[in-house]
């Protein structure tokens, strides 16, 4: 149950943290950097659910997750 919280939540945890950081490092308009971050988003989000049963430990995942998902968005605060 927790590797699946872990895929559902933490993937979209991961993956708006994402598209935000992405949304605000391109060059582009706002709309055209906002729609790319989002069309990447929906990968992301899969290669956070797949990582999340590929690790060892359900703690491991969610502590990947987390410390991934803080630093995209100390990066993203940063920028804007």
């Amino acid at each position: 149950m927790t590797r699946i919280s872990a895929a559902i939540f933490g993937g979209y945890l991961v993956a708006a943290n994402v598209c935000g950081f992405i949304a605000a490092l391109l060059p582009l308009p706002a709309v055209d950097a906002t729609l790319v971050a989002t069309m990447l988003s929906f990968a992301i989000y899969a290669v956070s659910a797949i990582r999340s049963f590929s690790l060892q430990s359900p703690m491991r995942a969610w502590s990947e997750i987390l410390i991934v998902s803080a630093c995209l968005y100390a990066a993203t605060q940063m920028m804007t």
